[in-house]
Formats: C-alpha cells, structure tokens, sequence
C-alpha cells in the first residue's frame, strides 16, 4: 500500500473535500480565464471524487452502495411528492411574505419558455444534480452521520458546502444570504436523506425543482424587491429547518423509520 492510498483510507473526508474544492474552485479559475460551456463540468468532480475515494476506502462493497443510490427509486410516493413540490410551498410562502412586506411585481415580467425551462431542468438534473448530490450526500453525509446527530452532521455538511460556494460569493454570482439557505437547506436533505433509505435520486429530484421554481419566481421582481424575495425565501428555509428539528428532533427522523445503511470507517477519518 503505497503511501497515497493510505492517506486515503485514512482521511476519506478531507481526502473528498480537496478534490471537490480544487476541482471546482480550479474549473470556475479556467472559466474567467478561458471561457466556456466545458468548465461546468468541473462541477463533475464531486462525484467523481466521492466514487474515487469510496473504491479506495472501501472497495466493491462500497461502490455499490455509492451507485445504488442514485438509482433508488423505491421510496414511496409521498416521497416524490415531497422533493418536487415542496421547494414550490416554499416558494409560495417566500413570494407572500415578499409581497406583505411592500414589495410589488415587475411590470416587465419576462419567463423564460416552457420548453426552455424544462430544458433547464433536464441540465440541472443531469449536470448539477447528478455532479453533486452522490458526493455531497452519497459519500459526505453518510461518514458524517457515523457517530453524530443528523442535525450536526446536517450543518457540518452546510458549512463545508457554503465554502464550496465561495467563487460564486466572490464574484457575486451569488448573494451572501444563500449561505443560509444551503446550511438551513442541508437539514431538509437530510431528512428527506433518512426518510427515503438514503436515496440520492430523491435529492437530485428535489435541486432539479429547486432550480425550476427559480425560472418561475426570479423575473416576478426586479432590483431591491427580487433581493427582498431572496431574503425572505433564507427566512423561509431557516425556518423550515427549524421545525422539521422540533418535530423530528435531532435526528431528523421518527424512531420508526428505517435508517439508511451507513459505511463505517475510522474515526480518524470522519
């Protein structure tokens, strides 16, 4: 065993967040450098970087479970229900609260087309979606879970994926306030997460609605108002999250739902 790969069955977390943060940081680098359609990938690195580690960590066995989660399906109904129309309740609550606070509708609104937007979906889906989630919640969150609260593994997980933003903070691609939506949002997908059998799929179904709810809603406001509508929609998932704690507890889930299987490993590698 040469020395890299005992690093990594030591330090499988650190080991996944070094590739996902230098993959994304050096593709969104390479972008302002040379622009083009081809650096999104670099989003790609999060999942591949949660396969590399999990085949070398933990073997076949741990591949397999890594992959199957992003094909399962079985979850209930109520479950697909949850991750698509759940962001759109939050969504609609946020579009209130804007409007109750004095915040009035463009008078150009402009949405993009129907076939346009679904399109998008389809991007986030495959691109976003599937480059992300099996990293963050297929390889991250299970480790995280070994030996903590769902909760405190949730906001672990928030805060190292709010860094992982960063660039976009930066460079205002992004507005601070997200940073509570990602943190407070990490506690929702986690329930979900505990509630589906550790299903991925379902994760990547509720960013892909995420996304679609943002065509929707976005081009209701303009300038100050549209920041007004992203702040209450932060006071929206924060508040969420608060209440999925206070009826679940700590733990995110009833004592009568099956548990996710989890893959064990080291403390030193948590």
């Amino acid at each position: 065993m040469n020395r890299i790969t005992a690093f990594i069955k030591r330090q499988p977390q650190v080991t996944f967040w070094g590739i996902a943060y230098l993959t994304f940081f050096g593709g969104y680098l390479m972008y302002a450098l040379y622009p083009s359609e081809l650096w999104n990938f670099a989003i790609w690195g999060v999942f591949l970087g949660g396969a590399l580690v999990t085949g070398i960590a933990d073997g076949r066995s741990g591949l397999k479970t890594y992959f199957s989660r992003i094909v399962r399906w079985r979850v209930g109904l109520k479950w697909y229900a949850v991750a698509l129309f759940l962001p759109l309740a939050m969504r609609l609550v946020a579009f209130g609260l804007t409007i109750a606070s004095g915040a009035r509708l463009s008078t150009n609104i402009q949405w993009p087309a129907w076939p346009d937007l679904f399109l998008d979906v389809l991007i986030v889906f495959f691109l976003i979606g599937l480059g992300e989630e099996p990293g963050f919640r297929g390889f991250a969150l299970p480790r995280l879970l070994v030996g903590r609260s769902a909760l405190a593994a949730s906001l672990i997980l928030g805060v190292l994926h709010a860094i992982w933003h960063l660039p976009l903070f930066v460079t205002g691609s992004d507005s601070p306030i997200i940073i509570l939506i990602i943190i407070s949002g990490a506690v929702l997908i986690t329930w979900l997460f505990n509630h589906t059998q550790g299903s991925v799929l379902m994760i990547m179904l509720l960013h892909a609605s995420l996304n679609f709810w943002v065509g929707i809603f976005n081009p209701l406001f303009s300038e100050a108002d549209a920041a007004r509508q992203t702040t209450w929609l932060a006071v929206v998932f924060v508040a969420t999250a608060v209440i999925l704690v206070l009826i679940t507890g700590p733990n995110l889930t009833r004592s009568s739902v099956e548990q996710p299987e989890m893959v064990a490993e080291p403390v030193a590698g948590v």
